[in-house]
């Protein structure tokens, strides 16, 4: 699940880990929720007290990876979050051995528990540290924060930024309310931004995109505008921002970059 995604900044998506619990107001509508319910793979709506029958593990879902071979982008849990709290220490280390297993391919992690992803990323378990001190954090790992509003902004994105990672990047989608980044661009390495879609889809405003553009431009930090929804709630995939689409990846931007082994 999947060896590809209709995700335009990734190339395939990986879910060692699937359901989650909702913990701020980007969560109200996700996605994840409705695929899972829909397939039957949680039952229980994704709010307190329920998140410890939503979240699941799968031990062989997690050598996945291994076995593509053409290097990809893979987005990883694009259905749950892998530092939530029920997820076992055990697990993320098999979910690491995995990534440090790949070089090949450029792992993308998405969280809103960014404490935990910091505390793991400064103090990793000794397994996965080599002899000589070196290869931590993984040169093929992304780590990102998704924001949706200033309040969510101010609190994840300072976890963020001291975390160590090859890329570090801010995905505002849903996008909820204008945001300022300047005082975190200096670094970070790319800001991805989006609408909010599907049923009661809450609307978006372009000069909420603009303006986190134009941060972007003027720190050198690359930007990716990934879609707009209409009042149906509808995908605009690919939109146009002043007549262009904004496409941009970090240094190290595609999978071909590393070296197959």
């Amino acid at each position: 699940m999947a060896d590809h995604s209709r995700i335009d900044w990734t190339d395939a998506t990986w879910n060692p880990v699937t359901g989650c619990s909702k913990v701020s107001p980007g969560c109200q509508h996700c996605y994840a929720e409705r695929l899972s319910h829909r397939f039957g793979w949680t039952t229980q709506p994704w709010t307190a007290p329920h998140a410890a029958e939503n979240v699941r593990w799968d031990r062989l879902r997690v050598m996945q990876p291994l076995h593509w071979r053409k290097p990809r982008r893979i987005f990883v849990n694009s259905m749950g979050d892998l530092f939530h709290d029920q997820v076992p220490d055990a697990f993320l280390i098999e979910v690491f051995t995995t990534i440090q297993s790949a070089p090949r391919h450029i792992f993308q992690v998405l969280t809103k528990r960014p404490a935990r992803m910091r505390a793991w990323m400064l103090d990793p378990p000794r397994s996965l540290l080599r002899r000589d001190g070196q290869g931590w954090p993984p040169p093929n790992l992304w780590l990102g924060v998704s924001v949706e509003d200033q309040r969510w902004a101010d609190e994840r994105i300072p976890l963020l930024v001291t975390t160590p990672a090859a890329i570090r990047f801010v995905s505002g989608e849903p996008l909820l309310a204008p945001l300022d980044l300047t005082s975190w661009l200096p670094d970070l390495d790319w800001v991805i931004v989006g609408a909010e879609s599907g049923p009661g889809a809450r609307p978006m405003d372009d000069d909420w995109v603009r303006s986190l553009r134009d941060q972007c431009l003027t720190a050198g930090v690359a930007f990716w505008f990934k879609q707009r929804a209409d009042a149906q709630g509808h995908k605009q995939l690919h939109p146009q921002l002043d007549g262009r689409t904004w496409h941009m990846w970090p240094r190290t931007a595609s999978a071909g970059d590393l070296h197959p082994v």
